[in-house]
């Protein structure tokens, strides 16, 4: 399961949903799975997201409880 965020700063939640998979996340948002992917992994900040208005977008694994 992910949880997807996008918001612009904290007052402005645009959209918050969980998911069962990324590729889930990407039809909903109409973006490719690669893209979907590469915003979950944030290994270092893509410079696309330095943009004054580029919204904030946060995928997070969440973990299953046993």
């Amino acid at each position: 399961m992910f949880t997807c965020k996008i918001y612009h700063d904290d007052l402005n939640i645009l959209h918050n949903q969980n998911y069962n998979n990324l590729k889930e996340i990407a039809q909903d948002l109409g973006l490719t799975y690669q893209q979907v992917a590469d915003l979950s992994s944030r290994k270092e900040k893509k410079k696309y997201q330095q943009f004054k208005y580029f919204p904030k977008i946060e995928i997070v694994k969440i973990k299953k409880e046993c």
